[in-house]
């Protein structure tokens, strides 16, 4: 076996493959069985998937859970989005153990499909080529599998999409999502059958922001005029979020919507662009996409529940576009069920979430009627009695599985009903309260999983076609299963830095007003405006305080002055401003009582990390917490001294820094302090400007 210790992973091997490859996996588990090896995906062992917790948290507890997880690599996989996750969650893995624990085998694809996937970061994971009718195919498979392969820093941005997608998260859905359904009944031309109250989340693969709006073969989408404004407060700051507003059309019929493409996805590509790292994009932008999706959609957030659609295109080719799916979301939304006679359950003839037993629910028809009998008889057998209704009955042997489980028959019939879909939400919604998994999914043979609602499709189901679905649910039925897995954050600052500094602060400091005024104008002009004489070091000083917390808007320090916003940078539709204060040195001798403007403001990011926190979901404590805010204010520095970024960028080296300090050691004093040592280091260095009509005393 693998080198194992106390502290070890309960497996040697995770194997990750596509649902169709089931039996090419067996194989694989077979050979690894025979090495001595323990595979996550060992059919005597059960299902490698807790049932009925959602993938994506299956995903995190089997890699986390296992040593080395093995990619199956075949035509139904190439293209999976959730094997692209478990490759990344796995590279994830690598990194922070500082072990390769990947390994890719192809199996049925061309050399040109096995090069097309092995790009970016995925060149420097060890690979094979299966080939099931040569006879050392396994020889080859064991020397791979125990080759042990230090990492080579497989993830030189650091967990960029993670850190990306809560720094989006918590700084612009969290604000926009809740207050959408109210606020978008007061446009113009709002009706409730024509105007979707979800916001639609629209990402290309590719990470490059285009317009949304153009004709697209059969449909035409549109920017409106009007838009949905909303005023929040985000940690120091007054934000106006103005939210566009889209009509499409196919033909005579259309819909209206709102939609955004998430700019802070650019950050990754600008990255690969500039040099900054040799990122890749694909694997980052998946994962950013389906992390998003599962945190919107998570548990833990029942604020956000049914009030976003999420779209991921392509985007790489000039004719891409998310308008077909955007059109199908829209007119499933507005569908009734009048072309689908709704049977409310009968199996169980009461609601799932007031009947205290195991109860079995299914809609009429054929193959779900069919399935249902066969768990009614397998449980039967077991000792369960069941009433004409489907429910089970209690009895002295089996009284703690039957006031706990709820057992669904999926067909596409019933995943259609909103009975069913209702009872099932009911039942999820009981598991979470108690964070126990009491709900299992069994879908029919023949029911293609990727056409059934997102609620049944993204929690892991049982198969009828696995000729072990029956003891499979016996087993489940009788172990102690948590609904959720916390994944590790990973390396969350690397990619908090780079987009605070690329896709917010380089605006401040190198972009020009409409009128052709630069950074250190734009600084004299609003001494002129607020009429004080002082001198002018112009420089934005980030405060990242290491609880992450910040005070209240307006909240001034000892010996400082607000004075009001600079002119700001207008991008499109959103103004940059920067907020102006004067601090009074007291330092002895030539620095005694000297007034100096400057511009200063909290790090947003520090806001992502502090909410992590408070998220279930997110896997950051509050130490790594603290950790990471002084790696992002270090890595901040970092990035605005970097040749690579001046010469990009432009030249920013003496206009900002980030400022660090231990407000839970030192209290909020501290930052005067810190203020006055680098405006002191400004002066002497003659990083200044006088106001007009002053002369200088040095």
């Amino acid at each position: 076996m693998l080198e194992n210790t106390a502290s070890s992973p309960k497996y040697d091997v995770f194997i990750v493959h596509s649902s169709e490859d089931a039996a090419k996996a067996r194989i694989f588990n077979q050979a690894l069985n025979d090495m001595g090896l323990v595979a996550f995906d060992n059919i005597n062992e059960g299902p490698a998937f807790v049932i009925g917790r959602p993938v994506f948290d299956n995903i995190i507890h089997a890699v986390k859970h296992s040593k080395l997880v093995l990619i199956l690599i075949t035509k139904h996989a190439i293209s999976s989005h959730w094997v692209t996750l478990e490759t990344l969650v796995a590279l994830e893995k690598s990194d922070r153990e500082n072990v390769l624990c990947v390994r890719l085998v192809f199996e049925g694809v061309s050399e040109m499909e096995r090069q097309n996937f092995k790009r970016g970061i995925l060149t420097s994971i060890p690979d094979i080529i299966v080939d099931f009718n040569k006879d050392k195919w396994k020889d080859e498979f064991v020397a791979i599998i125990k080759e042990n392969i230090p990492v080579q820093k497989l993830l030189p941005a650091g967990n960029v999409a993670h850190g990306l997608v809560f720094n989006y998260f918590i700084g612009y859905l969290a604000y926009v999502l809740p207050a959408m359904s109210k606020t978008v009944e007061k446009i113009e031309y709002f009706t409730p059958d024509k105007f979707s109250k979800k916001f639609f989340v629209v990402m290309p693969e590719s990470c490059e922001v285009k317009p949304l709006e153009g004709k697209y073969k059969n449909f035409l989408i549109e920017k409106m005029e009007g838009s949905l404004e909303m005023d929040v407060t985000h940690g120091d700051k007054q934000r106006k979020y103005t939210l566009t507003v889209y009509k499409i059309t196919k033909e005579n019929e259309f819909y209206y919507f709102c939609a955004d493409c998430p700019f802070i996805i650019a950050t990754m590509l600008k990255m690969k662009e500039m040099g900054f790292a040799d990122i890749d994009v694909h694997f980052q932008g998946v994962r950013f996409y389906m992390t998003l999706k599962e945190l919107v959609e998570h548990r833990s957030n029942p604020d956000y529940k049914d009030t976003t659609n999420f779209i991921m295109f392509d985007g790489s080719a000039q004719s891409s576009s998310p308008a077909l799916e955007i059109w199908q979301s829209l007119k499933k939304e507005f569908s009734t069920n009048e072309d689908h006679e709704t049977t409310v359950v009968t199996r169980n003839g009461v609601a799932v979430e007031s009947y205290p037993s195991l109860t079995v629910s299914v809609i009429n028809s054929t193959d779900g009627d069919i399935v249902a009998e066969e768990v009614i008889q397998f449980l039967t057998m077991h000792g369960m009695n069941f009433t004409s209704g489907g429910a089970a009955k209690k009895s002295s042997d089996t009284d703690d599985i039957c006031i706990r489980w709820k057992i669904f028959i999926l067909t596409d019939t019933s995943t259609k009903d909103k009975v069913m879909e209702l009872e099932f939400n009911a039942a999820l919604s009981e598991s979470i309260s108690k964070n126990q998994i009491q709900v299992i999914p069994i879908l029919v043979k023949g029911v293609d999983i990727e056409t059934i609602p997102y609620g049944f499709k993204w929690t892991t189901v049982l198969k009828q076609e696995d000729p072990l679905y029956l003891e499979k649910m016996w087993k489940t039925l009788h172990e102690d299963r948590h609904m959720e897995e916390l994944q590790h954050a990973g390396s969350l600052f690397e990619g908090l830095a780079y987009s605070y500094m690329l896709n917010y602060m380089s605006f401040n400091l190198v972009g020009k007003t409409g009128d052709g005024r630069d950074f250190t104008e734009r600084f004299v002009d609003a001494v002129k405006k607020y009429k004080v004489n002082c001198k002018i070091v112009p420089k934005v000083y980030v405060i990242v305080p290491s609880s992450c917390e910040f005070p209240p808007p307006g909240t001034q320090f000892e010996k400082e002055e607000h004075l009001g916003p600079v002119e700001p940078i207008v991008q499109g539709f959103r103004k940059y401003f920067l907020q102006l204060y004067v601090l009074t040195i007291s330092r002895p001798g030539k620095w005694k009582d000297v007034k100096v403007c400057y511009a200063r403001e909290y790090a947003t990011p520090a806001i992502a990390l502090r909410d992590m926190t408070r998220l279930p979901f997110a896997g950051l404590s509050v130490k790594d917490m603290k950790k990471q805010a002084k790696q992002f204010a270090d890595f901040s520095n970092e990035i605005t001294q970097h040749d690579i970024f001046n010469r990009e960028i432009g030249d920013v080296k003496d206009k900002c820094s980030i400022l660090y300090f231990e407000d839970d050691k030192h209290g909020m004093a501290a930052v005067t302090e810190l203020l006055e040592e680098q405006i002191i280091q400004c002066l002497e260095k003659r990083l200044f400007v006088e106001p007009p009509n002053i002369e200088s005393t040095f």
